[in-house]
């Protein structure tokens, strides 16, 4: 897959200013992209072009691409069929009840990494402030069909919904359940719910056979979003940013999980792993935090990663593409493929 630039890493190569890139977008001189209201050009394209020549040019090429992203149902040729449990979409909850260690940035990071090796991958935004969302180019607030339309339809209808209305495709291998400000709203209508935890779990069933692999991206806190989300889970991925006192909130998710299982909401969910996110292993308290995590995690959970601090992380989040398919973020794509690659060999074991 060629890799994806934005449109000052373009100016820069063709050394030309930014605006004038983005008027040859505009007027269809150069192949390019439009993911949200960004423009986003392939690198491969961009060694073909002679910026005199297009200057000059007048007519249209026919490879242009500038259309906001597919919104549509599934097709029916995107559902394979399966012929058991074993053969349904695994689903990983992404959650930490604190902010800031790398949850949406870890769920689009790993669903990309699985969807780069054949895998259909759908991505779950859970989170009212949809940074899921944002992070794919989206705006969250122009969106009329979320994961909380979908969850109104379900809660005021006794016909079964389909989601898959509500389903952005990113690429052939990459689909995105957006959300947005309203999912707040879920807080107060679902605790008046009948089998209120299991809500998240219900709607994704009907498009579960559609995909190898659902990843949620949860909110920052322990409310009943993130149990929904743990309730219809078959593992929890833990991002976890080494700082003091770390182990405590760790303990709390865990605590959290133990109570889903022991109260039968979801008995076999398991912990898949924890990943340490925004690592500076300078400072030696930093590894000896880390150091202290793997003796309290011991042999019980395992550390699938460390994804290094860096300033191209939240550079591919501004840009609106998946960070595996930044080209800066080499570093930190390497290390979250070599996760996914774990959680694929896993799931193949099994």
């Amino acid at each position: 897959m060629d890799n994806v630039v934005t449109v000052d890493e373009a100016a820069r190569y063709l050394k030309v200013h930014p605006k004038t890139i983005q008027r040859w977008c505009r007027e269809g001189r150069i192949p390019a992209l439009r993911v949200g209201n960004r423009y986003r050009l392939r690198l491969g394209d961009l060694d073909h072009i002679d910026s005199g020549q297009v200057e000059r040019r007048a007519d249209t090429p026919e490879r242009v691409a500038v259309a906001d992203p597919p919104r549509a149902r599934l097709a029916p040729s995107a559902v394979r069929l399966r012929n058991g449990p074993d053969q349904l979409a695994r689903i990983l909850a992404i959650a930490n009840q604190k902010g800031g260690v790398g949850k949406t940035t870890t769920t689009q990071a790993v669903g990309a990494a699985l969807a780069d090796l054949g895998e259909r991958v759908l991505l779950v935004d859970l989170d009212p402030q949809a940074s899921l969302t944002s992070s794919l180019g989206f705006q969250p607030a122009e969106l009329s069909e979320t994961i909380y339309s979908v969850i109104s339809e379900y809660l005021g209808s006794d016909e079964p919904v389909d989601p898959s209305r509500a389903i952005i495709a990113i690429d052939q291998w990459l689909h995105l359940l957006p959300s947005n400000i309203n999912l707040s709203a879920a807080e107060v209508t679902l605790p008046n719910q009948v089998r209120r935890e299991y809500v998240l779990g219900e709607i994704l069933a009907p498009i579960r056979g559609a995909y190898d692999w659902i990843l949620v991206d949860c909110p920052p806190s322990l409310s009943l979003l993130t149990i929904n989300a743990l309730t219809c889970a078959d593992g929890c991925l833990v991002p976890v940013t080494p700082e003091p006192l770390v182990t405590i909130g760790v303990g709390l998710l865990f605590q959290t999980i133990a109570r889903v299982r022991k109260t039968k909401l979801n008995p076999s969910l398991e912990v898949a792993g924890v990943i340490l996110t925004k690592v500076d292993a300078r400072p030696s308290l930093t590894r000896g935090i880390i150091d202290d995590l793997h003796k309290t995690l011991g042999e019980r959970v395992p550390i699938l990663g460390e994804i290094r601090a860096s300033i191209r992380v939240q550079e591919a989040s501004a840009t609106g593409v998946p960070l595996t398919r930044y080209r800066g973020a080499t570093d930190a794509v390497a290390a979250y493929r070599q996760i996914a690659e774990v959680l694929y060999a896993a799931r193949r074991a099994t």
